[in-house]
């Protein structure tokens, strides 16, 4: 995108129904979540227009942390304008588009993409900035993310880096690392059912890329060093409705705890882990979740001197649950308990040793 457009930007932009809510605090979000399935339907986007720009809108909501969730690419309707150094959304498809996946699964409109093709420019060009700032200062957003794509060196592999824009942040961006969800969105495949979605779909049929930089549940489709995760065929995460409920239970954790995390072990178990009152919790799903219950492993954050023998091993909490049972409040109530119990028991000592 390069400059002298941006006041027909901000006009589509505002056309988007979707306003970010505010988040409490400071956003302090260094992470973008996505799919592995919206990665590539944003790659094989950019891989129909090799050499002018295309592009489109993300949709999905804030964490707690301030971290965008994307639950949903949206790409170029089919008036939208692509040039060398440019590209403009149709209004009327990204009004139309945003309104009913708010309506339906109650998504914002939280960034937009668009490539840089074969151009060598990985990061925001001035003008994006500018345009990017203007954007969500007079639309009252407090942060906006932007994704820019390119074809690698030689090569038609797609690398995508995303940058978050805060308001009043005079066209500064900090580049965020992605957490790649496995398996495909939820919310995309309900979409296939609804009847008048104006959804645009890719001509390219397949697409290798790369989100740069990425960590947990990485997909790097052209780097075969690095594989997918995989699963038992008896794991609840080897179904979508798996991933579906452990993302609703980090969806939910991360309403109450800062900066949560999916992790994945090295013998395939995914858990969830986030930091509280100098302990690191970390809630370990078995593969045969729900039947068998998680369980909650916790040891401090700094171990104390002295007590490196006896934290080998970090304590284990167990999920005392049944079947359709609130997980999330079990295990806030688990770890509270513990959390308190700890304090209790330090105080004891305390006087022990006063007396």
């Amino acid at each position: 995108m390069a400059t002298g457009h941006s006041e027909k930007f901000r006009r589509t932009m505002a056309a988007s129904v979707h306003r970010q809510t505010e988040t409490s605090g400071v956003l302090r979000g260094d992470k973008a979540l996505i799919y592995e399935g919206e990665l590539e339907i944003m790659a094989r986007f950019a891989a129909d227009y090799p050499s002018i720009e295309t592009g489109g809108d993300l949709f999905g909501f804030w964490t707690h942390t301030g971290s965008p969730m994307i639950e949903y690419v949206l790409g170029p309707g089919e008036t939208a304008e692509h040039d060398d150094t440019a590209f403009y959304q149709e209004s009327p498809f990204l009004k139309s588009a945003g309104g009913i996946l708010r309506d339906l699964h109650g998504l914002q409109h939280v960034g937009t993409w668009h490539s840089h093709h074969r151009i060598g420019l990985t990061v925001p060009s001035k003008g994006d900035s500018s345009t990017m700032q203007r954007a969500l200062d007079k639309n009252g957003f407090n942060a906006w993310l932007l994704t820019i794509c390119n074809f690698a060196d030689k090569s038609d592999r797609i690398e995508m880096r995303g940058y978050l824009y805060r308001a009043h942040g005079d066209g500064e961006y900090q580049q965020f690392t992605w957490l790649i969800l496995p398996g495909s969105s939820p919310v995309r495949a309900a979409m296939e059912a609804i009847k008048g979605f104006p959804r645009s779909e890719p001509r390219t049929p397949a697409s290798t890329y790369e989100a740069i930089p990425s960590t947990t549940f990485a997909v790097v489709a052209a780097a075969p060093q690095k594989e997918s995760p995989t699963f038992p065929s008896s794991s609840f995460m080897a179904t979508p409705e798996g991933r579906g409920e452990l993302h609703r239970l980090f969806q939910e954790l991360s309403a109450l705890e800062r900066d949560v995390e999916i992790l994945q072990r090295e013998d395939g178990r995914v858990s969830l882990s986030f930091q509280r009152d100098g302990y690191a919790f970390e809630i370990v799903f078995p593969h045969s979740y729900p039947v068998v219950k998680p369980v909650i492993e916790c040891r401090p954050v700094d171990i104390p001197a002295g007590q490196e023998e006896s934290w080998k091993t970090p304590r284990t909490l167990f999920v005392a649950m049944d079947r359709g049972d609130d997980v999330v409040t079990h295990i806030e109530e688990l770890v509270t308990t513990f959390l308190v119990n700890r304090e209790h028991t330090g105080a004891d000592a305390a006087r022990d040793r006063e007396d």
